[in-house]
């Protein structure tokens, strides 16, 4: 009975041990890309799910999980924070080298807040409204509209960000164009941590 007991025991401690070695040597996960999300209206947010990999239509953003991040011109709004009951925030890794950024950082990580966005443009003027959206992942973007027409600066950062659900999600954002070079329109590369890896 000892010597059964024995053999079993061996046999949990082997099958624990290969799991935990599959979760730290697991592979990256698939890198997608994404092109012309259009997101040029002043008014409306388009939002996005990650694990889907495509837009999804939501009615009350901020109870919302079934979406991972969101655009609104140049405005990024993950799942979290003031934006909604998910765990999304973001961390700026301030390197625009898509393969600098291997693995996810451990703390640093920053929670959408309430800040003004740009809610129309007038020729010469903009109005703006209160609204929540993460202001670590909106400097993707800098839009110089002291005269028109308004200058696009792309700073080619890459992000870690964490879903709906709190995996982590590299992140590069690398167009605000269309193939018309028309405005308002969100390209973006993003990759999943595979099996709750840290490692891209």
């Amino acid at each position: 009975m000892k010597k059964i007991s024995f053999l079993v025991l061996l046999s949990v401690l082997f099958i624990t041990a290969c799991d935990k070695d599959e979760k730290e040597t697991a592979l990256p996960g698939d890198v997608k890309d994404i092109q012309f999300i259009d997101a040029k209206s002043y008014t409306d947010w388009v939002y996005f799910s990650f694990s889907k990999g495509k837009v999804v239509t939501v009615t009350d953003y901020k109870n919302d999980l079934t979406w991972d991040i969101a655009f609104h011109r140049g405005d990024v709004r993950l799942n979290g924070g003031e934006s909604g009951i998910g765990k999304g925030e973001a961390l700026n890794t301030q390197k625009t080298s898509w393969t600098d950024v291997t693995e996810a950082p451990t703390s640093g990580y920053i929670k959408d807040q309430i800040g003004k966005i740009t809610t129309a443009y007038i020729g010469n003027g903009i109005t703006e409204e209160d609204q929540p959206f993460s202001q670590t992942v909106t400097t993707w973007l800098t839009v110089d509209t002291s005269t028109p027409p308004p200058v696009y600066t792309v700073h080619n950062y890459i992000y870690v960000v964490k879903d709906a659900d709190g995996d982590y999600v590299k992140l590069w954002l690398y167009d605000n164009k269309n193939e018309r070079t028309d405005a308002g329109y969100v390209s973006f590369r993003y990759q999943y941590s595979a099996s709750e890896s840290t490692n891209f």
